[in-house]
């Protein structure tokens, strides 16, 4: 008995659908398959929809031609007003058109030779004729006014004649000109390089243009390719816009590929389809049920129902090739319920966005001058186009990242309503933008009326000179929809005979639609299509690859002598300098630093060192790097990992990562560490890399006296060895002296504004849920003995929640204090208010907090009000030498608390704050002040330079050694020291806690605006700060003052250490850690 053929069930008859069951029918061996296709509508196509309009009477009807007829697959029950509008299509279809008569294309209008390789060899194959057309842009932003040019000729760029005398405009031009000759470089990079993976937005902001380029030209552009809102716009992913745009040659003035509109519209395909799968071809016909059949070999096969439980039979594979939503929809109604779930989530990932489309006359919807019209007309509203992009206030074109207060690090970002819930109008999805096609030009129409086709309108055309309204769906290429379809074709393309193809598979164009049926296809039959390249293995023509032809073009002598100059010397001087110091540095451990040649670097010899004894390997993405270090040493490694320059690499195996650091589950971010979506929590790998170069900093200093260890030659310690940077660093302690100087004149209120008035919602999404106290805790700890660890580093182990950390912290301070109920407190820099909450609630006290954090003391009010304490507590924004001048706070507070506030004071002022309590504190008084502090044998040598927390992170700040304090304090006041608790450890792991809720946090993160390069500044500075207090080089003090002999404090000598139970045999260690 011969082979039964297979049998094919093919979803959905869009031009992926009929690109498959084409190359199925007609290129299969004879008799091996049974293809059919479903289609809900009553026509096939998708968006390859021909229409004839009377543009005498005004109205429309489809196409129809044999048995490829009806209404538009595309059009929504909620599109009901073109439905009464139309007369019945048989009858209509059997009247000859009259003079009035114009067949449209409404979909799929044009296609080239060069990028529409598969579609153009189909065509030819069925004999579909194509006619040359005219792709002209115009940009039309505030009905002219803003600006109005179109790409057609000299006078459509100046239709506007005010544009000539408009710095703005040329800014524009110039900046499209540069945006051309160099866009194609970041297809250059390596496929893992992190640049590869930002955004529009980030690619704007980071590379510098304007504000002019962005909503003159790329914006506004590309919500018309792909029929998206601006929010989507700046969401989607550079390289794919600039892969798509040099694949079209949309990056050169010349060269430009002729375009095509197909002769007799699209309609002469769709209907060769129809007539080739004959009856198989079932439209109206949805398919809204699925059932998988699992028989006993293993193998699968599913029945399809449509409307009425009705059966269409069993099939052995079945070819998605419908939108994703019916796609999730249609798995979902699977009774056995054996798809994988996994595979619904990854198709659910995919987005698709309805757009109102609208054939009219209307002309108010086209550019206001006629010499601005173009093929396909930008209409735009520039309020819209211009607040997605954080500014830096300081006028600067382009500038380092997350440059303290004068950056836009500390810059509120704007807010912009996304509702989505309406398709069209000034309140829609694309309230920014909308696109008019004029179809007279697209599509040569020889009428004298003027056709247009109009997407998402902010106002309705005249009813009297609208055709038809329908509903038309576009795929989304936001970050979400990339995961999802990589998801899909790694893992599940073609898993139990379940396929999926449709234009979201490439840049969402009809090539892209039809390639993805062929390749399904071709993947069931083998059979490669009949004009791709079978000496190469080709089954189908792959997606154009014209980034290296344009970049080749753009690559002038001049450039590439500029590029040697400025780039490729600069980097083999500093390279060699580095090579030369890391030598000197890392003698201990190892490290390893890997080039885009492929050519590692190693440094140490190999012993342990660090937190672990494996190598720490960073991938070097770009050899700026090398300048970066050389020229800034500490802040250059920092702002080199900020611009992607480097990662650091995953170990090998998960027990490979010391017990300290852990291997936290679910921190994978692309951008951080491994941009090809590999499992990495590359903030534990920054620490390994952090702790390495502390391991080897220390190495050497015993017995140099800690006045004179900013004169010691240690290399890590000072720069020793990498002379080049002592012009780099002197600059930026300069600008750090000059700039972020913590004087009351506005200095303090400058430097507190970049980091604490960021986002109080950005706070929320790491510090704890209950006292978002922005400061170390207090676990339940125990040291763990080395027989437990298997290793002989001593260590603590924590257990607990950062809540009940964060509160057990709160009653250590209270308790060292020594409040009594009601007193008076001054909590200076009382942070979100957790402190003072807690103070009031538990004992009574009457509590004043000072602040310069305006944000902060917003939403602390807000709790206060929330617990109904606003009787007990007070909060101002005043500078606490201010503070402490006036005559009514002398002498007013039983308890001064300052928890890690005096970071923010600097070395120069430290006397002024102990000045300042001393003003306001009782004679029995208490100050208990939680510090971060730099060990003594560091601080003169901290003293000279700067880093990425004083420079980056909290300009202006600065850790004081315990002696600094002490010795202020005794210079400025009569207050002394009487008791000392250090929880560094305990911040080590309160800062992992922060990163780890953070990182799970990161799509909240970005949709607050926030960009990859953020990310990773977070990042850093969380690893940077845990490795230091991880290390214990670094120091988290709780400090108590009083005057001599205050009767009111008892002494704290015999309190037990808040980080460590009493001392516990290893069974009870084994007990607790249970």
């Amino acid at each position: 008995m011969p082979d039964q053929p297979k049998s094919i069930a093919i979803v959905g008859g869009g031009v992926s659908g009929l690109a498959a069951a084409w190359h199925l029918q007609t290129q299969s061996t004879p008799n091996s398959v049974d293809v059919h296709i479903y289609e809900s509508a009553s026509r096939l196509g998708g968006h390859a929809h021909t229409i004839t309009v009377d543009t005498e009477k005004m109205t429309s009807r489809d196409y129809v031609n044999g048995n490829n007829g009806g209404n538009s697959n595309v059009t929504s029950t909620n599109a009901v007003e073109e439905e009464k509008k139309e007369e019945d299509a048989s009858t209509k279809a059997t009247q000859k058109k009259n003079k009035h008569e114009v067949d449209i294309d409404v979909g799929f209008m044009v296609y080239n030779n060069a990028n529409y390789p598969n579609m153009t060899n189909w065509f030819k194959e069925m004999g579909v004729q194509g006619e040359e057309t005219d792709m002209s842009l115009s940009i039309s932003l505030d009905q002219g006014k803003t600006v109005e040019w179109s790409s057609h000729s000299l006078q459509g760029i100046f239709a506007n004649p005010m544009q000539a005398i408009k710095p703005e405009f040329y800014t524009f031009l110039r900046d499209m000109m540069h945006f051309n000759n160099h866009a194609g470089e970041l297809l250059l990079l390596p496929e893992d390089h992190p640049s590869r993976q930002v955004t529009i937005g980030e690619y704007l902001n980071k590379e510098g243009y304007s504000e002019a380029f962005a909503s003159f030209y790329l914006v506004p552009m590309m919500a018309a390719l792909w029929s998206a809102s601006v929010e989507n716009v700046m969401a989607f992913p550079a390289s794919s816009l600039i892969e798509f745009m040099c694949n079209h040659r949309m990056l050169q003035l010349f060269d430009r590929p002729q375009w095509n509109t197909p002769a007799g519209r699209s309609i002469q395909y769709t209907s060769r389809v129809a007539d080739i799968m004959g009856k198989n071809a079932h439209t109206s016909t949805p398919i809204v049920k699925l059932n998988k059949i699992t028989k006993g070999d293993g193998s699968c096969s599913y029945e399809l129902f449509t409307s009425d439980d009705k059966s269409c039979g069993v099939f052995d594979d079945v070819i998605f090739a419908c939108h994703s939503p019916q796609a999730v929809e249609i798995l979902n109604s699977d009774e056995s319920k054996t798809v994988d779930p996994n595979l619904i989530q990854a198709l659910d990932k995919i987005e698709y966005g309805d757009n109102v489309v609208y054939v009219h006359s209307d002309p108010a919807l086209m550019p206001k001058r006629k010499a601005a019209w173009g093929s396909w007309n930008c209409m735009g509203k520039s309020e819209f186009l211009s607040t997605h992009r954080q500014k830096d206030g300081s006028g600067n074109k382009k500038k380092e990242a997350m440059e303290g207060a004068a950056s836009g690090f500390g810059n509120k970002l704007s807010k912009v309503d996304s509702d989505t819930q309406h398709l069209e109008g000034e309140n829609g999805r694309m309230r920014a933008v909308y696109v008019t096609y004029y179809i007279n030009r697209l599509q040569n129409l020889t009428t004298s009326t003027d056709v247009f086709v109009s997407l998402n309108p902010h106002t309705a055309p005249n009813p009297e000179m609208v055709y038809r309204r329908q509903i038309m769906a576009h795929p989304q290429f936001t970050r979400e929809t990339l995961d999802g379809r990589q998801e899909i074709k790694d893992k599940f393309q073609g898993k139990d005979g379940l396929w999926f193809c449709g234009a979201y598979m490439g840049h969402g164009f009809h090539e892209d639609g039809c390639r993805a049926g062929f390749e399904v296809a071709t993947a069931i039959n083998q059979v490669p299509l009949p004009w791709a390249n079978k000496d190469d293995g080709q089954l189908v023509l792959p997606t154009p690859d014209l980034a290296k032809f344009t970049f080749e073009q753009n690559n002038t002598f001049f450039r590439r002598l500029k590029h040697f100059l400025t780039y490729r010397v600069p980097v083999a001087v500093c390279k060699a300098f580095v090579v030369r110091f890391l030598k000197a540095a890392i003698t201990k451990g190892e490290l390893v630093l890997k080039l885009n040649d492929g050519s590692l670097l190693s440094f140490g010899d190999s012993s342990p060192c660090g937190a672990d004894a494996h190598p720490v390997t960073a991938r070097v993405f770009d050899d700026w790097f090398f300048v970066k270090i050389a020229t800034e040493y500490d802040l250059g490694l920092a702002r080199s990992y900020m611009s992607g320059q480097f990662v650091v690499e995953a170990l090998e195996k998960k027990e490979d990562y010391p017990w300290t650091l852990g291997f936290p589950e679910g921190e994978v971010n692309k951008v951080l560490g491994d941009p090809v979506g590999r499992v990495v929590v590359a903030a534990v790998l920054l620490t390994r890399l952090f702790l390495l170069f502390v391991g080897n900093r220390d190495i050497g200093t015993v017995g140099v006296r800690s006045s004179k260890q900013h004169t010691h030659g240690n290399a890590l310690a000072n720069a020793s060895g990498l002379a080049i940077s002592k012009i780099g660093s002197m600059l930026n302690y300069l600008k750090f002296k000059i700039f972020m100087d913590n004087s009351e004149k506005g200095g303090s209120l400058k430097n507190i504004h970049a980091h604490y008035d960021i986002s109080n919602d950005l706070f929320r999404t790491f510090l704890d849920k209950e006292t978002l106290m922005y400061s170390s805790a207090i676990y339940d700890a125990v040291a763990q003995p080395p027989a437990l660890m298997g290793q002989p580093s001593p260590g603590l182990r924590f257990k607990g929640t950062l809540e009940e950390a964060q509160w057990r912290k709160l009653d250590t301070l209270c308790d060292r204090a020594q409040i009594l109920p009601g007193q008076t407190l001054l909590d200076i820099g009382f942070g979100w208010g957790g402190l003072s909450i807690h103070a009031a609630k538990k004992y009574g006290c009457k509590v004043t907090g000072i602040t310069l954090s305006v944000e902060q003391k917003a939403l602390a009010e807000e709790r206060v009000e929330k617990e109904g304490l606003g009787h007990l507590i007070n909060f101002e924004v005043v500078d606490y030498r201010i503070f402490a001048r006036r005559q009514d706070n002398q002498g007013k507070f039983d308890r001064v608390i300052s928890c890690e506030m005096i970071e923010a004071v600097g070395h120069e002022h430290l006397g002024e704050f102990f000045w300042a309590v001393e003003q306001v504190l009782k004679y029995d008084g208490v100050l208990v002040m939680e510090a971060i502090t730099t060990p003594e044998a560091r601080y003169e040598t901290y003293l000279r330079s700067t880093d990425f927390i004083n420079t980056i992170i909290f300009p202006g700040s600065l850790c004081p050694s315990l002696h600094a304090l002490v010795d202020a304090s005794y210079k400025w006041s009569t207050l002394s020291l009487e008791h000392i608790d250090n929880i560094g450890l305990h911040y080590a792991e309160t800062l992992a806690e922060w990163r780890r809720r953070f990182n799970g946090k990161e799509d909240v993160v970005r949709k607050m605006g926030f960009d990859d390069v953020f990310l990773r500044v977070w990042n850093y500075y969380l690893t940077y700060c845990e490795a230091g207090f991880r290390s214990q080089t670094e120091n988290c003090l709780i400090l108590v003052f009083s005057r001599p002999g205050n009767k009111a404090l008892m002494p704290l000598c015999e309190s037990r250490a808040v980080t460590q139970m009493e001392s516990f045999t290893e069974e009870e260690v084994e007990a607790w850690l249970e």
